[in-house]
């Protein structure tokens, strides 16, 4: 383990249960990291001269880039403050890469964090095309977290008020910036008695007790922990992003209701092939719980809750494969009676984290238990939305010269080996276009079949754009 000089940090505070989730998690091999990325347009070339300014801004105002993880095996791991980052040791420039951006995702995902040492729980990669990649560890940053990064840094480059420094790459930080409080500090994670059971009843009971007996969720957990993740990419126009919102509206359906009941239809065609022996897939869908803490949209924290599904098989049987007669048929019915579940159990979800102190501490032997066993989900679907417009605080929207630009973000995770077997992360643009990032663990699913997925819901979502609101109603008419 590398040795961290006395003098270079100091002891910040506990890790509350959801972060040392996350830390144990990663610890124990079983996730890496969180990525979203951006591509960035209109003012120039990012280098040395234009990014370290600008995240040297950033970092002096926001603790959890300068933040590491001491005592990670105890069961209270300790965060503490590093008094300086070293800009040169976490971005690297990809000078010489001509390896799609899925393929370089995946070798980002490969590599888990590593705690106790003397460099933040962030990494930075920027390509020759100015998309930066921003890699964090999930317990100093939710998914949100991303988009704040992003935020903060085309803040920062378009700001005139941002101090023009000496291009050094040791950047220190203030001893008074701290983290944001942990989440339940922030609210109070009240466990219903209900939820109290369930959770009991998935620790102890037999599945074969539970409806996860009966949902497909792709290949057991493997034995051993191979943290391979696959990716693949698939963006819309902002043209086509309009439509697809408008097509939503006016079928009572939000995004990810549509992306999520798209995705069971397609999954459900394709297991339509293989012998009736599922009726369900189990999903989940990460909610912020930002709304309920306060936290602003430009800060990093790990505030974040789960909500779970299990909607049944939709199958199609004469048309299983047929894209375009599935658009003309699509369940909107489904996908609109999701948006009300989905309401009322964000408004329950803050018991979820807060049910993580049911396991008393025994963080370890609640994940390894898991080992081999059947996979306790199918789906994990996480909507960041879209990236806001500049604030009226943000001088940037006035400029009268051409100013930077983010055109196209992807949102990836690397939890391959206990998460559900597909995951799906949707992110807007600044632009208005549209991303989805697909990932999967090599042991939790055929490459195979996740590539018929992922081709099967390009094609099922581009059938439904070739059809206006109206004319979907004319169908269903």
């Amino acid at each position: 383990m590398p040795e961290v000089k006395t003098n270079s940090f100091f002891i910040a505070r506990k890790a509350d249960l959801l972060e040392q989730f996350h830390i144990q998690r990663t610890r124990l091999g079983f996730d890496t990291r969180v990525i979203v990325t951006a591509r960035y347009t209109g003012g120039g070339r990012l280098n040395r001269e234009t990014l370290w300014p600008a995240l040297a801004e950033i970092l002096q105002h926001h603790r959890a880039l300068s933040t590491q993880v001491h005592d990670a095996s105890s069961k209270h791991p300790t965060f503490v403050y590093l008094g300086s980052v070293n800009l040169s040791k976490v971005v690297r420039f990809h000078d010489v890469d001509d390896r799609p951006l899925d393929a370089i995702l995946d070798s980002y995902l490969l590599r888990p964090f590593e705690f106790e040492t003397a460099l933040p729980l962030w990494e930075m990669g920027v390509l020759q095309d100015n998309t930066v990649i921003f890699t964090y560890q999930h317990a100093i940053g939710d998914g949100q977290s991303g988009l704040a990064f992003h935020r903060l840094l085309l803040s920062a480059l378009n700001s005139d008020e941002t101090p023009l420094r000496p291009l050094a790459d040791i950047v220190p930080i203030p001893d008074t910036l701290e983290l944001v409080a942990p989440l339940e500090k922030m609210t109070k994670l009240s466990v219903p008695f209900s939820l109290a059971c369930y959770q009991y009843l998935k620790i102890f009971a037999p599945v074969s007790w539970r409806k996860l007996g009966s949902a497909w969720t792709g290949n057991n957990v493997p034995r051993d922990k191979t943290a391979y993740t696959m990716t693949r990419l698939w963006d819309l126009t902002p043209d086509q992003t309009t439509k697809l919102m408008c097509i939503c509206r006016d079928q009572k359906s939000t995004l990810t209701s549509f992306a999520h009941t798209a995705v069971v239809v397609v999954v459900s065609s394709l297991l339509d092939r293989a012998p009736k022996r599922h009726k369900y897939l189990c999903t989940e869908i990460p909610v912020s719980l930002r709304r309920f803490t306060g936290v602003p949209a430009t800060e990093l924290c790990d505030h974040v809750s789960m909500m779970y599904f299990y909607p049944p098989l939709i199958n199609f049987p004469e048309i299983s494969r047929d894209w375009k007669a599935s658009a003309i048929l699509f369940p909107w019915d489904v996908s609109a009676r999701m948006v009300p579940a989905m309401r009322k159990k964000i408004a329950k979800s803050r018991g979820e984290p807060g049910s993580l102190k049911l396991l008393f501490g025994r963080i370890r032997p609640y994940l390894e238990s898991k080992m081999g066993k059947k996979r306790d989900g199918t789906l994990t679907l996480s909507n960041l939305g879209p990236f806001p417009p500049p604030s009226p605080e943000e001088s940037y929207q006035n400029l009268e010269e051409e100013r930077w630009f983010i055109d196209q973000m992807f949102f990836a995770q690397g939890d391959p080996i206990l998460a559900p077997a597909i995951s799906l992360g949707i992110v807007g643009a600044e632009s208005g276009s549209l991303s989805f990032c697909w990932n999967w663990g090599k042991d939790g699913i055929e490459d195979e079949f996740m590539e018929e997925v992922v081709e099967g819901f390009k094609q099922l979502v581009g059938a439904v754009l070739k059809y206006t609101p109206e004319k979907l109603g004319e169908v269903k008419a």
